[in-house]
């Protein structure tokens, strides 16, 4: 919709094909072991990144359309985490790239489709102690880019 979406775009576009690169370079031994910081196995953390665009973007959502923010707490979270972590513990790599992808491609899509007014829009995040971010806010930071750069991290870590 204008520059600043579709430079948003362009870098969660960008973190996601690091994120990606690094999923199909895993070995069966990497993809086996564990993030220090997750306790989940690297495939199970990458299976974490790939389906969370749905729930991100109902944060980025909230913000863009300057709502009174999601009452999720850290609580509803890591339930949302652990439960995801305990169905998908047997994922496979081609799984999460075609989840990665499809997801990955719906989310930049949605972000180049914010204006400018959009970006400026702030809502109160619960997790955040109920600081306003703005959804631009929310898509650079812990919300969606960091989100994905985080992780890669932390499985480059275990590997």
């Amino acid at each position: 919709m204008g520059t600043r979406s579709d430079e948003l775009a362009r870098r969660f576009e960008q973190a996601v094909d690091e994120f990606a690169k690094e999923v199909q370079s895993c070995g069966d031994a990497q993809w086996d072991a564990r993030c220090g910081a997750e306790g989940w196995t690297v495939g199970v953390t990458a299976q974490h990144v790939a389906g969370q665009f749905p729930l991100e973007r109902e944060f980025i959502d909230e913000a863009a359309s300057g709502g009174k923010g999601l009452t999720y707490s850290w609580d509803d979270i890591n339930g949302m985490n652990d439960g995801r972590a305990a169905a998908h513990a047997g994922c496979t790599k081609d799984a999460v790239l075609t989840l990665l992808r499809d997801g990955g491609g719906s989310m930049a899509a949605y972000i180049r489709g914010l204006s400018d007014e959009q970006l400026d829009r702030t809502a109160p995040l619960a997790l955040a102690g109920g600081a306003e971010l703005t959804a631009q806010q929310l898509i650079e930071g812990p919300v969606l880019i960091e989100h994905v750069s985080g992780h890669l991290a932390s499985m480059r870590a275990a590997g």
